[in-house]
């Protein structure tokens, strides 16, 4: 008698083929958290400006300057842990939209947050609260979707052929 087979489960073809976490699997690695921090970098800074021109034009460098002192220790200090973990949460779920909203949501906390810590709950920061839960919401979306995209770009491609 012989022994049925048993059925196994497929491989990834991505993992098959290169060895490699698969990105559309929703696997990263540490190039793809790097790579989602720098974009991170440039959406608070992209954002202080932004926000310095419409609210204190005149103090545009200041707006930069105070961005960047709130922003990016928010992005580090909270944003890639976050961010590690929430990929790890969703990597089971297939579509994409329930991370950008995911993303999106987190981000918006992380920067509410970073004012509050930020203004010591002061009611005359205030006004930084919608430029701080716009910037972290626009930079997490954006740095996810570009870390995606950049994984998939990179570890997606078919191999060139030789010739």
């Amino acid at each position: 008698m012989t022994e049925p087979e048993t059925p196994t489960a497929p491989e990834s073809p991505m993992r098959a083929r290169y060895g490699w976490r698969d990105p559309a699997a929703n696997e990263f690695t540490v190039g793809d958290i790097a790579f989602g921090w720098i974009v991170g970098v440039g959406g608070v800074l992209a954002g202080s400006l932004v926000f310095g021109l419409l609210l204190v034009a005149e103090g545009l460098v200041v707006a930069l300057v105070y961005g960047a002192m709130i922003g990016l220790p928010a992005l580090t200090l909270y944003g890639v842990p976050v961010a590690v973990a929430a990929a790890t949460a969703l990597r089971r779920v297939p579509a994409e939209w329930v991370h950008l909203v995911a993303f999106g949501g987190l981000g918006a906390l992380g920067g509410a947050l970073a004012v509050v810590v930020f203004s010591g709950g002061d009611p005359a920061w205030g006004i930084l609260y919608a430029p701080g839960t716009l910037t972290g919401a626009a930079t997490a979306v954006s740095a996810r979707a570009l870390a995606k995209r950049r994984a998939l770009r990179t570890r997606g491609a078919e191999p060139k052929a030789a010739g």
